[in-house]
């Protein structure tokens, strides 16, 4: 059973974020960077228990070729998408936007 993924406004925010600085940088690699997002997102649709708790009741998974993480709960038949953080960002930035939801 694949779940249906939601992004939440800050998550949307964070890939556009990323994807427009690797732009800058080269738009081969952007164009990497969010291939590397929807695959691990389709990973994570199919698979949704497979990734570690992290901050329950968010699980992490990390990016393969990029230094990103993705920060999700699951709910019924929905995987919810809070975040997509570089890793040397800390933790409490996404955390604290929970309730950005709007």
């Amino acid at each position: 059973m694949n779940y249906r993924i939601a992004l939440s406004p800050g998550a949307k925010r964070d890939i556009n974020s990323a994807a427009d600085w690797y732009l800058n940088i080269d738009p081969n690699l952007a164009l990497r960077f969010l291939i590397e997002i929807k695959t691990t997102l389709q990973r994570i649709a199919r698979m949704p228990h497979a990734f570690p708790v992290h901050k329950a009741p968010f699980r992490r998974t990390r990016l393969k070729r990029f230094p990103y993480s993705i920060y999700y709960f699951v709910g019924t038949n929905v995987v919810n998408v809070e975040a997509i953080f570089h890793k040397r960002r800390s933790d409490l930035a996404w955390s604290n936007r929970e309730n950005d939801r709007s």
